[in-house]
Parts: structure tokens; C-alpha cells; sequence
């Protein structure tokens, strides 16, 4: 309409005239009026319809009739209770639905990716009314039949098509098609107890484990899918019960494989949704989790599913990485393991201000993104940097610029030396030395870490396994970081 009638200054003042005659005594929002102006707007224009054809007094009456309706009374629509439409929208069923269930549904529903964060926004603004990030079956109830952004969805709960599609894709069990190579914990990492399956068998946790073997987002070296099989044979040889530099035992603390999530390999989009959901699910019962990959992509589910756990607010990142993954595209594509930072910081998962990128080196298209990425507020410490002020002096700058922020530590494999480290899918020579990594995390001591993950392990190029054992000294690491904020249950 404003496009229409951008040279008729007089006509748009008539028309808001008309309207505000109309609707004067009505409790309208703005939103709920935009919304109905652009229904009327694109019916125009489909039909090949302008504002002069039909005339500012039709225009001013198919808006207020359409933004007035009773939304319990939408042509084809049926009345859906509220308690069915939330137990398809709690996506991950906590009872409670949050950002991540909504983009999960809303994508499902159809919705255009690039539409997805706005739509899930106004709807927890619009049906989150204590504003804690979170939509309880209560305030469901309430906003289930009122509220506009919800109008579209209705008719989509009762669609058997779209929830046979959930329970396939999204499923409380996981995923009905697994991959071949998502082997799940028959091997445990670190000999650790299973976790059960269903969230509803699963106790307490102080702290889980869980692999991704999906690498459909990679641009090179492929193979990242192997990677938690090769880590979880290489992490039967770690002593895992007592770290002597922090010194706690875990022996009886409560800690677990969770599994695979077994990811399709035929759709990021959607693979990434599972990806992130079962971790969200893991954050339900469990204090702390750490997922071992697969590509880049890891990051940014981990992410998502930590705002969420996170209260819908963002968390602090360390991120340890030869390369600074924040690009809107990559050979452009939005969804690759270099873009997946990117795609974090869009749905707002990480609180940049509070973050680092560490070890970053090797050669760059263009000075662009390092430049892009210090206007948004990133801190960067360069390897050369790194090795200039040394490990724990690093150490300290992150920690200070953290605070008490809750913290994911991101730990991808080309960080490290190809050298002493070949298995990994995007090398850059002159990486850092495990020991200097090691040295590096352990200073991080005093930080409030709920997870972390490692990433972009390439088994096939591995030697005498060398490199599966760098990740699972890491992810080892990473608990450590976390569980020293973590009392014994049994102390």
C-alpha cells in the first residue's frame, strides 16, 4: 500500500483518516494492523489491483474488516484447542516452548528461513506475558485464540502431513532414518554409562556427552562423520576420574554418553534443527553438555540450544579456530561449516561483546570480515598474538572480558599444528601446539562453562590416531572447566 501510493500524500493521509474513524474505540496494535495492511496489500496486487482501481473508501474497509475479524471465525479454519497447538509447538516436550521449538515448527510449517527469527520473536512477544523467554502452557491458553501471529498456524496443528513429518524428523526417540555411520554409544566415550534414549527415562545429570557425525556442511576434506566413532575409541585410554590439575575426582559424578545425533545428511537445514534439539533435550536433565563432531555446523546447534537453556539470552564463546567461520556466505551458501558463527550471532545465541576468537592465522580473502567482526564488538587474538603474550596471559584476557557470563567453550581441530595433528578437515600450517592448547583451557579456571564441543575432525587423515586423542583430551578438558563449578552430589 505505501509503495502504491507513494506519490499520493494526500490520499495516504485520507486513508489513515478512514481507518482511525473506523477503529477509533478498538483496542488495535500496531503489529496486528501492519499485518492485516500487507494481507490486503498482496491480495492487490495479485489480482493486478492498485489503490486508484479500487478506490481509498473499499481500501480503508477491507483493512479494518480484515484486522477487526474474529480469529476464532477465519474462513476454514477449525477450532483447535490450545493444549493440542502446544504440545505440537513444544517441539522438544518440556512443557514449555521456547525459540528453538518455534524455529523448529515454523520451518516445518513452511516458513522461509530468512522469516523464521522474526516470526518466532513476535510470537514469544506477543505470548510470553511474565517475559522470561519462555512460553508456559499457561499463557498459552491465554494467547492461543487472540493473538495475530498465531492466526496463520492454526489450521497447521491438525495437518496430519506436517505432524507425521515431526515425529520423523523430531521425534522424543530421535530421528526414525539414522545414517549408516551414526554408530551411537555401543562404544562409549570415556567407557561412561548410556544415557537413556527417551527424555523421559533420563535422571539427573551433572554432565553428558554426545557425538554428531554430519559433515554435509564442509567445504574440503570430508569425512567429519567419523569423527565421534574415532574419538570414542581413542577416549577408552584416557584416565578419566581424577584431574590432578584442578584436583577433582569425578568417579562418582553424574556423567554419560548420550549418543549420536543422528542427523539427515540430505538437508542441513533440517539437520541442523536436530542437531540442536537434541541437545536442548540433553540441557533439560543435565547441568552441562559437550558435543563432539562432525563439522562446524556443531557450533552453531550448540548455540542455539544453550540460549535457550540460557533463558532465551545470549552466551559468552571462546572460540579456538584457525579461521573465524562469521561470514553471511560462503561460496554463497548461508548454511557451511564457515558460516556457522554467522548464523549463531543472527539468532541471537552469542553474546559478542563477552566473546574472543583465539588462534586465528593462516591467509584471508580480504581484511573485510576481520574488520566487520571488530565493528560487532569480537575480540580476535591472533596465533601470532597468542604466542607473543603465551597461554596464561591469554587466559586472563578472556576471562576478564567474560566475567560470570555463562560460557561455551568451541574447540575446532585446524587450530592445532597440522604437523602434530593431521587429521583435520581444513588445515592451516602454523598451528598451535597441543600443549600450548592444553596450558591455555586450564587457565580458564573460574569460568562459568555449561558446555562446549569440538569439531572438524577428520578421521581419514588422522596418523596412529594422534589426533582423535587431541579431542578427547579436549572435550575432557572442556569438563573440567565445567564441573569444577559443580559440587558432588555425593560430597
Amino acid at each position: 500500500l505505501k509503495n502504491n501510493m507513494a506519490d499520493q500524500p494526500a490520499e495516504k493521509e485520507r486513508l489513515m483518516a478512514l481507518l482511525e474513524g473506523k477503529m477509533a474505540d478498538k483496542d488495535i496494535k500496531d503489529s496486528d494492523l501492519k499485518i492485516s495492511m500487507e494481507k490486503i496489500a498482496k491480495t492487490l496486487g495479485e489480482n493486478g489491483l492498485t489503490v486508484s482501481i479500487v478506490g481509498i473508501t473499499s481500501i480503508a474497509g477491507l483493512v479494518s474488516s480484515e484486522v477487526l475479524r474474529d480469529p476464532k471465525k477465519n474462513k476454514g479454519e477449525q477450532d483447535i484447542p490450545a493444549d493440542e497447538a502446544f504440545e505440537l509447538f513444544d517441539v522438544d516436550g518440556d512443557g514449555l516452548i521456547q525459540k528453538l521449538d518455534l524455529e523448529v515448527f515454523l520451518k516445518l510449517a513452511g516458513v522461509n528461513f530468512d522469516d523464521v527469527d522474526e516470526q518466532a520473536n513476535t510470537i514469544i512477544d506477543e505470548t510470553d506475558s511474565n517475559k522470561d523467554g519462555r512460553i508456559s502452557r499457561t499463557e498459552w491458553r491465554k494467547k492461543w485464540n487472540s493473538v495475530e501471529s498465531l492466526r496463520q498456524f492454526r489450521n497447521k496443528v491438525s495437518d496430519e502431513k506436517l505432524k507425521a513429518n515431526m515425529v520423523a524428523k523430531y521425534g522424543q526417540e530421535g530421528p526414525k532414518h539414522i545414517p549408516l555411520y551414526a554408530f551411537g554409544n555401543k562404544m562409549s566415550f570415556y567407557r561412561l554409562p548410556s544415557y537413556p534414549t527417551l527424555p523421559k527415562d533420563r535422571p539427573e545429570a551433572d554432565c553428558v556427552f554426545f557425538g554428531c557425525p554430519f559433515d554435509a556442511s564442509s567445504t574440503y576434506r570430508m569425512g567429519a562423520r567419523f569423527g565421534p566413532a574415532a574419538v570414542r575409541r581413542a577416549s577408552q585410554m584416557t584416565n578419566f576420574n581424577y584431574a590432578p590439575w584442578i584436583g577433582r575426582d569425578f568417579s562418582k559424578m553424574r556423567i554419560f554418553d548420550a549418543g549420536d545425533a543422528a542427523a539427515t545428511p540430505f538437508d542441513i537445514e533440517t539437520a541442523m534443527d536436530q542437531v540442536s534439539l537434541y541437545a536442548k533435550k540433553l540441557w533439560n536433565t543435565s547441568k552441562t553438555v559437550i558435543g563432539i563432531g562432525g563439522d562446524h555446523a556443531l557450533t552453531w546447534c550448540l548455540l542455539r540450544a544453550a540460549r535457550d537453556f540460557n533463558n532465551d539470552q545470549p552466551v559468552a564463546l571462546v572460540h579456538l579456530d584457525s579461521h573465524l567461520d562469521t561470514g553471511d556466505e560462503y561460496h554463497g551458501n548461508k548454511f557451511s561449516h564457515g558460516t556457522a558463527l554467522r548464523r549463531a550471532m543472527d539468532q541471537g545465541c552469542v553474546d559478542i561483546g563477552r566473546s574472543t576468537h583465539i588462534g586465528i592465522h593462516g591467509s584471508m580473502g580480504s581484511v573485510d570480515l576481520m574488520e566487520e567482526d571488530k565493528e560487532k564488538g569480537w575480540l580476535t587474538i591472533t596465533l601470532d598474538d597468542f604466542v607473543e603474550k603465551g597461554p596464561l596471559e591469554v587466559a586472563k584476557i578472556v576471562k576478564e572480558r567474560i566475567g560470570d557470563a555463562p560460557t561455551i567453550i568451541s574447540f575446532d581441530v585446524d587450530v592445532l599444528e597440522p604437523g602434530e595433528c593431521p587429521g583435520i578437515g581444513f588445515p592451516e600450517p602454523g598451528g598451535m601446539r597441543c600443549r600450548e592448547l592444553f596450558s591455555f583451557l586450564r587457565a580458564l579456571k573460574g569460568l562459568n562453562v555449561i558446555g562446549g564441543e569440538v569439531n572438524e575432525f577428520t578421521p581419514e587423515y588422522d596418523s596412529n590416531e594422534v589426533t582423535a586423542h587431541a579431542c578427547a583430551q579436549g572435550a575432557y578438558e572442556i569438563m573440567c572447566l565445567a564441573l569444577d563449578n559443580v559440587e558432588d552430589p555425593n560430597v
